[in-house]
C-alpha cells in the first residue's frame, strides 16, 4: 500500500502530468471562458440567481478539472510506466547487472525501444561473460606462471599480509599446502632480514629497494641455500602504496662458484709459486762464485725438477680446458686394455721401485678390446698408477687388475696407501683439490690436477670412474669402459658417427 502510494505521489509529482493536466483543462474549459466573455447571457438563466449561475460555473470547472486529472493521470502512467523501467534497468546495467530485462507489452514506439534495449542488455551480457571469461582464464595464466617461476615470489599489502606465495617459497621455507592468504607473512617466515626488507619497502619513498641475502635450509635437502631477496613498491596512479612485491633468488650455485674461483686462483697461484720460488732461488745460488761443482750440479737437478713439475702442471691445465672446451677429440681405435696396463706399469715400475713397493698386474683372460684413443688411455693409467706409488708408504703393495664382464672392462687400482676420508671422495675429482688435513698427503708434491684430468678423459670415451677408500688403509680406483661389441659400445659408435656426420 505504501508502495503504491509513493508511486501515485510519483506520478502527481511528474512534469508529464502537470503539463497533460494543465493541457486537458485548458482544452476542457478554453471554449467555456470564450463563450462567457463574449456571450453572457447565453449561460446565464434569467430564473436563477447570480450566486447559483456561478455555483454551476465553479462545478463545472470542478468536473473539467477532475475529469483533466484522471485523463492526464492515466496518460501520464501511459508514457512514464516505461520510462520508470527504462530507468530503473540504465541503474542496473549501470551497477554491472545485466540479467534485468524490460517486459515488452506493446508494439508502438515504445515496445520497439524496450526490444532493442534488451538486446543491448543481452550483447552487454555476452560481452560481460566474455571479458569475464579473458580476465579468468588471465588470472590462471599469471597464477600458474607465478607458481612455476624458479625464483620465489611473495606479493604482501601493504601490512604484510600474505596476498601472493609460489611454490619455491612454499618449498624453502616449509609451508608445505598451507593457505596464508589474506594472513600475516611473519606468522609463517620466520626470517628477520625478510621481514625487516619488506617493512622498509612499505615505509621508504623509493620504489625498488638494495637487496639482501639470507640462508635457508628447506626440508629433505642437505645443504644450505643462499637466498638474495629484493622488494619493489606496487603503487597505484594516484601514488598510493597497494602492495609490495618480494623476489628471492637462490644464488646459491652462484656463490659456490665465486667461491670455486676464488679458491683456484688462489690454488694455481700457490702451485706456480712453489716450483718458480726453487727455480728463483737455487738460481740465485748458482751465481755465487763459492759454491763447489757438486752442489752446482744438486742444484741445477732441483732447478730441472721443479721446471719439469711447472711444466707438467701447466700442460695437465690446458689439457684440462682443451679437452672442457671440446678443443681436443679422442682418436678412437680398438684398444686392447691389457696390453696398455702391462705397458704403461712396465715403464714406469721404476717409480714403484724407489719405494721398495712390489706391483702386481692381474690380466683378464677375456678380451679387454675397448673403442677409445689409446694416447689418452696411457695417460689414464699413468695418474693413477703414479698416484697409487706417491701416495703409499714404503714397502707395501700395488694390484693393478683388468676383469671383463658382458658390457664392460673394468680396470682397478688397489693401493695400500694413506687414504681418503669419506667426505672428500665426492670432491677427489675436483681440479685442484686435494686431501690437505692428512699431514702425508701435504709432504707429497702434487698439482691437484691429475685425478681431474683422468675423469674427463674417460667421460669423453662414454666411461665412468668409481672410487672407494678407507683412510689408514688404502684405495682402490676404477675405470668403467664400454667394451667392444657390446650395447654400450654399439651405442657409443653410433652417436661418433652422427657427430662425424654432422
Amino acid at each position: 500500500m505504501l508502495v503504491m502510494t509513493d508511486w501515485v505521489k510519483q506520478q502527481l509529482n511528474s512534469k508529464i502530468f502537470r503539463r497533460l493536466f494543465i493541457s486537458t483543462l485548458a482544452a476542457a474549459e478554453v471554449p467555456m471562458i470564450l463563450v462567457i466573455l463574449l456571450n453572457p447571457h447565453s449561460w446565464m438563466s434569467a430564473d436563477k440567481s447570480m450566486s447559483a449561475n456561478i455555483l454551476n460555473i465553479f462545478l463545472f470547472l470542478l468536473l473539467a478539472a477532475t475529469v483533466s486529472g484522471i485523463i492526464a493521470f492515466f496518460i501520464s502512467r501511459h508514457i512514464t510506466m516505461p520510462i520508470s523501467e527504462f530507468e530503473k534497468s540504465a541503474t542496473k546495467i549501470a551497477r554491472g547487472d545485466f540479467s534485468h530485462e524490460i517486459t515488452v507489452q506493446s508494439d508502438n514506439e515504445i515496445g520497439r525501444l524496450a526490444r532493442l534495449f534488451n538486446y543491448m542488455t543481452l550483447e552487454l551480457r555476452r560481452l560481460d561473460r566474455m571479458n569475464l571469461a579473458k580476465i579468468i582464464e588471465e588470472k590462471r595464466k599469471l597464477e600458474t606462471i607465478i607458481k612455476n617461476i624458479a625464483d620465489g615470489v611473495i606479493v604482501t599489502d601493504p601490512r604484510l599480509n600474505v596476498s601472493v606465495l609460489n611454490d619455491a617459497i612454499r618449498k624453502w621455507y616449509n609451508l608445505s599446502d598451507e593457505n596464508v592468504n589474506s594472513k600475516p607473512l611473519a606468522d609463517y617466515i620466520e626470517e628477520p632480514k625478510l621481514i625487516q626488507l619488506i617493512e622498509d619497502a612499505t615505509k621508504k619513498k623509493r620504489k625498488i629497494l638494495p637487496g639482501v641475502e639470507m640462508a635457508v635450509k628447506p626440508e629433505g635437502e642437505w645443504k644450505t641455500r643462499v637466498l638474495q631477496g629484493r622488494a619493489a613498491r606496487v603503487l597505484q596512479d594516484d601514488g598510493i602504496l597497494i602492495g609490495v612485491v618480494t623476489i628471492l633468488r637462490d644464488v646459491t650455485q652462484q656463490k659456490e662458484i665465486d667461491r670455486m674461483k676464488t679458491e683456484l686462483v688462489s690454488m694455481v697461484a700457490h702451485e706456480l709459486r712453489s716450483p718458480l720460488t726453487s727455480i728463483s732461488g737455487f738460481s740465485e745460488l748458482l751465481l755465487d762464485e763459492d759454491i763447489t761443482r757438486e752442489q752446482s750440479e744438486e742444484y741445477a737437478r732441483i732447478i730441472l725438477t721443479e721446471a719439469s713439475r711447472l711444466s707438467d702442471l701447466i700442460n695437465k691445465f690446458l689439457d684440462i680446458s682443451r679437452i672442457e672446451s671440446g678443443r681436443i677429440q679422442p682418436k678412437k681405435t680398438q684398444v686392447d686394455l691389457n696390453e696398455t696396463v702391462q705397458m704403461v706399469v712396465g715403464n714406469n715400475s721404476y717409480l714403484a721401485g724407489k719405494k721398495n713397493i712390489q706391483v702386481e698386474v692381474h690380466e683378464t683372460t677375456d678380451t679387454a678390446l675397448v673403442y677409445a684413443d689409446g694416447e689418452m688411455m696411457e695417460q689414464v693409467f699413468l695418474n693413477l698408477f703414479s698416484n697409487a706409488v706417491k701416495y703409499s708408504h714404503d714397502n707395501t703393495r700395488i694390484d693393478v687388475v683388468v676383469k671383463s664382464t658382458t658390457q664392460n672392462v673394468v680396470i682397478e687400482v688397489h693401493d695400500q696407501g694413506f687414504g681418503i676420508p669419506r667426505d672428500a671422495l665426492s670432491k677427489i675429482f675436483d681440479k685442484f683439490y686435494r686431501v690437505t688435513d692428512d699431514q702425508n698427503v701435504r709432504e707429497v708434491t702434487g698439482s691437484g690436477l691429475g685425478l681431474s684430468l683422468v675423469k674427463q678423459i674417460v667421460d669423453m670415451h662414454n666411461g665412468h670412474m668409481e672410487v672407494d677408500s678407507e683412510v689408514g688403509k688404502g684405495s682402490v680406483f676404477s675405470v668403467i669402459m664400454p667394451k667392444v661389441n657390446s650395447k654400450r659400445f654399439e651405442s657409443m659408435v653410433v652417436e661418433d658417427s652422427e657427430d662425424i656426420i654432422h
